[in-house]
């Protein structure tokens, strides 16, 4: 039987977040929207506004945008936020 760690449905924790957590989070999304055309992606955000997920790639994209949408609302709160080049080259950990 094959098995994978989860977090028990009912339950939320805190967790630390670094800058690098969401840049890595939105090159992910453009990296799940590369392949889309505007119109697709016009009509998925539609979809996601009336809770229709009828394509998996349609629930990733609605999550991801939800996780980036709640580190930049955060950190913007935090006074933590800054503009960068989504494309400048970002330090990584050994």
């Amino acid at each position: 039987m094959a098995t994978y760690t989860t977090i028990k449905a009912d339950v939320t924790f805190d967790i630390t977040v670094g800058g690098n957590t969401l840049i890595s989070l939105q090159k992910l999304l453009l990296f799940l929207l590369a392949d889309k055309t505007e119109e697709e992606i016009q009509e998925a955000y539609q979809k996601i506004i009336n809770k229709d997920f009828e394509e998996e790639w349609i629930q990733h994209y609605a999550f991801l945008a939800y996780m980036i949408q709640y580190l930049e609302k955060t950190a913007s709160e935090k006074g933590l936020a800054t503009l960068e080049d989504l494309n400048k080259e970002q330090p990584t950990k050994p």
